[in-house]
């Protein structure tokens, strides 16, 4: 992967996921003996899903541009009871 061939989005994707691999390390070297699995299994669940929160809301606005662009590739009727 060339880093430098990557959208602004995918560039600020990656950027999170150093930033969770950072604190995930600093949460191991922080953990009293033997509590190191724990805090780090902390940290990847509060930073992960904060990495996932911000690649679906990226994802979600690169596609809500690209349906303007065009109409829906399947249009869904709607029924009656």
């Amino acid at each position: 992967m060339n880093l430098n061939e990557l959208s602004e989005n995918e560039r600020i994707i990656a950027e999170h996921a150093v930033l969770a691999y950072q604190a995930v390390k600093q949460a191991a070297n922080d953990a009293p003996h033997g509590q190191g699995m724990a805090r780090m299994e902390e940290v990847v669940t509060d930073k992960g899903f904060e990495t996932l929160r911000k690649m679906l809301a990226l994802s979600a606005s690169d596609h809500s541009e690209a349906q303007k662009k065009g109409s829906a590739a399947k249009r869904v009727g709607a029924t009656t009871r």
